[in-house]
């Protein structure tokens, strides 16, 4: 029986007994009712997800990245998903502790200057959904990740810088999810999100990615010990990101909002490293209060989700696609321009969209919506694309030679 005829039936009874019971009894066994209806269903789905994929409990390294992905998205779109978006925000945000990688992203400009900031935090958005939420082995999921390589390979980037980035992306929704979400992650689901992410490091061409997660685990701690240290354009760089968040806030919030980022911070070298101050005791108090709330209220009061999440794009009849205003962060790119799209944007950011910048659909942020080989810096649509389309191609010989199963890096080297 599905939630919805659990719900009729408990309506139905609830009817029959209003005219036959009396409320003093009636109310507690509701709630009762409700409670054991939460119990019953809340874990309904990772035990489905379980039995399915029972073979690999004992050793999930065996899992391909097809089913590392489908388990992922149990967590990533069905289970968890807010935590698990908001971690990897925090992961990008820690990876600008590595000194080795700040100063391209000053020379760049791309998060450095304002003005770019919100763009790049979309972009980043809407390519991560396309290799999270897609299939990675479609051709949109290739087109958008050649772009990511073309955009990247331009540059020269430790390996190893890489491969932290991927570690954070890996292990922080671990950490975030298992302190303050209504349940923790299961084995099976770590490892499958190291394997589908090892996937993913493979096609970006990079190798040194350790062969466990607990290898991954410590090879971070070692990393940063060389790695993770302060220079200005950390700070830099962590300044206009916070400044894309507090954008639309009002002003009086902002120094509280600040010390409450710093709370989100836990890891004190990491404050240290991106040029902040480490929290008072107020803050990391209440940050443990909401959040700890929260999680009660998701473990016993909360029915699960009816559907998973679809935060990818969706391709219109002219070929391009556009994205839904309840998955933008910060600027409405690439929405098409609707009355409905106008009302759920001015719902989510107010009137004006924050300071007078008009946050509606419009030429501003591209309501044309986009292709993947657009997605990125302005101004490298055109000479990127017959190299990403190129690189695609790659891709997709590159997935059916059976090399991704062997764990073997995607070689772009003629491409750069």
């Amino acid at each position: 029986m599905d939630v919805s005829s659990l719900t009729r039936s408990l309506l139905r009874w609830l009817e029959n007994a209003r005219h036959d019971m009396p409320w003093h009894v009636i109310v507690p066994t509701v709630a009762a009712s409700y409670f054991a209806l939460v119990q019953a269903l809340r874990f309904r789905a990772l035990h489905k997800m379980e039995r399915k994929y029972a073979a690999y409990l004992d050793d999930p390294y065996k899992l391909d990245y097809k089913q590392a992905q489908e388990i992922m998205q149990l967590s990533l779109l069905y289970d968890m998903p807010f935590l698990f978006g908001f971690s990897t925000q925090w992961a990008l945000i820690k990876s600008y502790g590595i000194a080795t990688g700040t100063p391209l992203l000053v020379k760049t400009r791309q998060l450095s200057d304002p003005a770019k900031a919100g763009k790049r935090a979309e972009d980043t958005g809407v390519l991560l959904g396309e290799f999270l939420a897609g299939d990675l082995d479609s051709e949109r999921a290739r087109l958008a990740m050649g772009k990511l390589n073309w955009m990247h390979h331009r540059f020269s980037i430790l390996e190893g810088d890489y491969v932290h980035t991927l570690a954070l992306f890996v292990l922080e929704p671990h950490r975030w999810i298992e302190k303050y979400d209504w349940r923790p992650l299961t084995r099976l689901e770590k490892v499958a999100h190291f394997l589908y992410w090892r996937e993913i490091g493979h096609r970006m061409g990079f190798g040194g990615i350790p062969e466990t997660l607990e290898e991954l685990e410590e090879w971070k701690v070692e990393y940063e010990k060389t790695h993770l240290y302060y220079i200005p354009e950390n700070k830099m760089v962590t300044d206009a990101t916070l400044d894309v968040f507090l954008r639309d806030l009002p002003k009086p919030l902002h120094s509280f909002m600040r010390t409450m980022f710093c709370a989100l911070i836990e890891e004190k070298h990491v404050l240290r490293a991106i040029g902040y101050p480490e929290p008072p005791a107020w803050a990391l108090s209440l940050k443990d209060c909401v959040l700890g709330l929260r999680r009660m209220c998701l473990r016993h009061l909360a029915l699960p989700r009816f559907r998973a999440l679809s935060p990818l794009a969706k391709q219109g009849k002219d070929g391009r696609y556009y994205r839904s205003p309840a998955y933008v962060l910060f600027e409405p790119w690439y929405v098409a321009d609707s009355w409905w799209n106008r009302l759920a944007l001015w719902l989510k950011f107010g009137v004006g969209g924050g300071g007078g910048s008009g946050k509606v659909p419009g030429d501003k942020w591209r309501k044309q919506g986009y292709l993947p080989h657009e997605l990125g810096p302005p101004g490298t649509e055109k000479v990127s694309r017959d190299n990403v389309e190129r690189q695609a191609a790659a891709l997709e010989e590159y997935a059916g030679s059976g090399k991704s199963q062997m764990g073997c890096p995607f070689d772009f080297g003629w491409q750069r």
